[in-house]
């Protein structure tokens, strides 16, 4: 009986200490986050001038560079939009009709 519950470990062993792999050496194939020398930065209080005026593409852009952000996002009605935070991201939210409604970072 001992040598049948040994031979049955010894079959399972491998597949267990694969498991406890992951346990036993710490961080071990976990990737490291990418650092950015320059910090994220979006300031949406110098875009405010924009709220009333009709989106356009160049209109974003020249908010997303007083922002000082790195991308721009058109928000509207009814879209489907990631919940995800973007420090350096501006969003532009607009109306059914086309106009600029806020603008906010994140």
């Amino acid at each position: 009986m001992q040598v049948r519950y040994a031979l049955i470990l010894a079959c399972r062993l491998p597949g267990l200490m694969a498991l406890a792999l992951p346990l036993v050496v710490p961080g071990y194939g976990f990737a490291q986050p990418a650092t950015d020398p320059t910090p994220a930065r979006c300031v949406a209080g110098q875009t405010q001038s924009i709220v009333g005026q009709p989106y356009s593409m160049e209109l974003a852009d020249k908010a997303r560079q007083a922002a000082e952000a790195r991308e721009v996002r058109k928000i509207e009605p009814g879209g489907a939009y990631t919940m995800e935070l973007s420090p350096d991201r501006l969003n532009i939210e607009v109306d059914r009709a086309g106009i600029v409604t806020g603008v906010r970072c994140g």
